[in-house]
């Protein structure tokens, strides 16, 4: 059975540690990898692996030391080793076994975790996050975001929301959004992904973003001004500009709306207010409504509904907006 990512990424530090740690830190590490292998061979396999890749590293160290001066560069050069029995002695042969056995071709490079970070925003609030790569997070209403950044790559996953990312651009460290069954990759930009119940949608500010709606699915490349959601499979995108600015007001603490029906208009307000929004009939559903309103304050929006079309607003002692048909 094939390892899940937080085994790797277990295996990742304790790898890390092995190799960067004190002396203290690399005795505990290899004492770690030993129990943590046992005799799996998925996981033998794995560590055959972290060591063919710091082998290739070894090869290169001149060229790795300027790229990622933060690992390296206090790091001792060690003598030139016949064999690795040395740092594993207990499970080399079982290694050394697992690689023969899966006849493994390829040499994975190690990417351990560097930092992680974790934010949200509640219900009618907007939260900014540095991150620790130099990009920037704004997250809209109850929104929700886990960070992990790691040597060769950043990983951001959308577990809830609507946030807009300001990467800091980096061709040998590429930036990942998940959300939900899609992946957003940043190629130079400013862009806001929304994760919806059936998919996402995404909005380029400026530069390009490839958005994968499925791992079977090709990359579907955006640019500046261009925008498009997925329910799951299928890319659909988004026409006209005043469309793809609607998807980006939130980030103005704006709402704009142009010929939308209230019930999509009651949906949209939902989510900045804790207190359910109701239809008293299907009919109030129905009108229409264009213009643009401030987020900072649901309840004014709502107490304008009735200026703009044919339905009251009432307010109950829980909060509890009810919009209805004017009689």
């Amino acid at each position: 059975m094939p390892l899940s990512q937080s085994e790797r990424d277990h295996a990742d530090d304790l790898f890390s540690s092995a190799k960067f740690g004190d002396t203290q830190q690399k005795k505990a590490a290899l004492a770690a990898i030993e129990a943590w292998a046992g005799q799996i061979p998925e996981r033998l396999a794995y560590l055959a692996e972290l060591e063919a890749a710091d082998r290739a590293v070894d090869t290169n160290l001149a060229a790795l030391r300027s790229r990622y001066p933060r690992q390296v560069d206090n790091r001792t050069p060690r003598p030139a080793e016949p064999a690795r029995t040395a740092r594993l002695p207990g499970l080399w042969p079982g290694i050394a076994l697992a690689c023969c056995a899966m006849a493994m071709t390829t040499v994975w490079v190690i990417n351990p975790v560097q930092s992680r970070q974790d934010m949200s925003s509640s219900i009618g609030q907007q939260s900014s996050l540095d991150l620790d790569d130099g990009s920037h997070v704004l997250l809209n209403t109850n929104t929700a975001i886990r960070f992990v950044n790691r040597l060769r790559s950043r990983e951001l996953t959308l577990e809830r929301g609507e946030a807009l990312f300001s990467v800091n651009h980096s061709a040998l460290r590429p930036f990942h959004v998940y959300a939900g069954t899609a992946e957003i990759r940043d190629v130079g930009t400013q862009f806001s992904v929304r994760l919806l119940d059936s998919g996402v949608s995404v909005a380029v500010l400026e530069g390009q973003v490839s958005v994968t709606s499925s791992s079977s699915a090709p990359p579907a490349l955006l640019t500046a001004h261009e925008a498009l959601r997925t329910n799951g499979t299928a890319v659909v995108p988004v026409t006209g500009s005043q469309a793809v600015s609607a998807m980006l007001d939130w980030t103005d603490r704006r709402l704009d709306f142009n010929a939308t029906r209230i019930s999509d208009v009651i949906e949209e307000l939902q989510r900045y207010r804790a207190q359910p929004i109701v239809l008293a009939d299907p009919r109030a559903g129905t009108f229409r409504v264009t213009g643009g309103f401030s987020i900072a304050d649901p309840d004014q929006l709502l107490k304008t509904l009735p200026s703009v079309a044919p339905v009251t607003v009432t307010v109950k002692p829980d909060g509890t907006a009810v919009v209805a048909s004017r009689r």
